[in-house]
Order: C-alpha cells, then sequence, then structure tokens
C-alpha cells in the first residue's frame, strides 16, 4: 500500500511542477512591462539634455583652437620679425570652420606680403556659443557670446577676451 501512494505522489508532485511551469513561462505582466518602460524614460530625461548641446560645443571649440593656433604663428612672426604667415584661404575672412579674422591685410597676419608686417592687430573671432563650457583661454564662454583673439601687431601680444 504505501507502493502505491508513494507513486500517486509522484504523479501529483509532477503534474504540479508541469502546471507551474507552464504559468511561468506565459511572459511579462502589463504592469512589469509598465514600470520597465517607466525606469528607461526617467534615464532618457537625465542623460538627454546633457548630450544635446555636445555638437555646438564641438565646433565652438574647433574654431577657439584654430584661432588660438594662428594666433600664436602670427605672435611668432611679429616677434621675429618675419616671414609673415601666407593669406588663410578664407570667404569673406571667415575659414571653413567659421572663425572670424579681421584686421591685418584680408584678414591675414600680413602687410599684403610675407615679408611685411601686419599695420593692425590681427584679431580672431569665434561665432556665438549656443551651449556653455568653452573656454576662452582661462574663461567659460556663456552661451549667446564669442571669443576674440586678439595679436596686438606692435607687440606680437596674444589677448583673449569675451566681448
Amino acid at each position: 500500500m504505501s507502493r502505491l501512494r508513494v507513486a500517486g505522489s509522484n504523479r501529483l508532485t509532477l503534474r504540479l511542477l508541469q502546471s507551474l511551469n507552464r504559468q511561468g513561462s506565459q511572459g511579462f505582466s502589463l504592469v512589469e512591462l509598465m514600470v520597465v518602460i517607466v525606469i528607461i524614460g526617467i534615464l532618457a530625461a537625465v542623460a538627454l539634455p546633457q548630450f544635446l548641446g555636445v555638437k555646438d560645443k564641438a565646433k565652438l571649440n574647433t574654431q577657439i583652437a584654430e584661432g588660438s593656433g594662428l594666433a600664436k604663428e602670427c605672435a611668432a612672426a611679429l616677434l621675429s620679425e618675419g616671414p609673415y604667415p601666407a593669406n588663410y584661404i578664407t570667404t569673406s575672412g571667415v575659414t571653413v570652420s567659421g572663425l572670424t579674422i579681421t584686421g591685418g591685410t584680408a584678414g591675414s597676419c600680413n602687410g599684403g606680403t610675407s615679408a611685411t608686417a601686419p599695420s593692425a592687430d590681427v584679431v580672431y573671432t569665434s561665432s556665438a556659443a549656443v551651449a556653455s563650457g568653452s573656454k576662452c583661454g582661462n574663461t567659460a564662454v556663456a552661451v549667446g557670446k564669442t571669443c576674440k583673439i586678439t595679436v596686438t601687431a606692435a607687440s606680437g601680444a596674444i589677448t583673449f577676451s569675451i566681448p
């Protein structure tokens, strides 16, 4: 008799396990899916604003770096009294990156030829900042402001300012 009970008990256990297995493999409930969607929404809301201004900040940083490099080249030429850099390839005094160059001759660091010094200060001006976080020298550039890098024609001194 005890043998019969054990066999019946095993069958009942097997049926119970099969029943539980079928119920557990039906997928996620609607509540579980909604919780996951809410969590993803919160993470997106926190992270998205940090990534929106990255492209604009990179463009401004490129202009400031280009202006800084050109200003150093110009200052070195002024300090060594030549030769002065050839005219920069620009369209109406604006480089490919959007940096505006004024002063000198035709927006370059020379007096018309590589043998003559510029007669006026050479100024490199970035476009207005759309996103915060860029630096002009050691000063942060606020949204809507530009970075102005000036090379003094008389001394070759470089100054950074935010007009």
